[in-house]
């Protein structure tokens, strides 16, 4: 789990990464652009995925401590699952093509607020899923 969790975590920062160089630009892609974000999406809901069906469920019985920083980084997924839907609907392709710099920036912050999630679900999953690998091998 741990392997697939850092592979999809790997793939959210390649598209993050290729997101900002389409936004990066003078001048908007619509196709360049529409593919990015197409990118970001998907690899997003497999990570929610993976972690909402599959991780959360796992790490049932650990430490209280731990379980309380599990049940915050759960309560932060739901407000950036909604400050990303409110993004999405925001910046259609219509008010993109009119706010270009507006979006610019808009993605920016978004790319900023993905990447600093990424670490932080590092910081906590990695070693419960290296912790809990370690319990079921013993």
């Amino acid at each position: 789990m741990l392997t697939e969790l850092k592979a999809i975590h790997d793939q959210l920062r390649q598209a993050i990464a290729e997101l900002g160089a389409v936004v990066t630009q003078a001048e908007m892609n619509d196709e360049a652009l529409t593919a990015a974000r197409l990118k970001l999406t998907r690899a997003s809901r497999r990570r929610r995925s993976l972690i909402d069906s599959s991780i959360y469920p796992l790490l049932h019985g650990i430490p209280a401590a731990e379980a309380a920083r599990l049940e915050e980084l759960r309560l932060e997924a739901a407000r950036l699952a909604a400050q990303s839907s409110d993004h999405i609907g925001r910046w259609t392709m219509r008010t993109i093509t009119a706010d270009w710099p507006g979006y610019q920036r808009a993605s920016a912050a978004m790319r900023a607020s993905m990447l600093k999630r990424i670490e932080r679900e590092a910081a906590i999953l990695y070693p419960l899923l290296d912790m809990k690998a370690k319990q079921e091998a013993a």
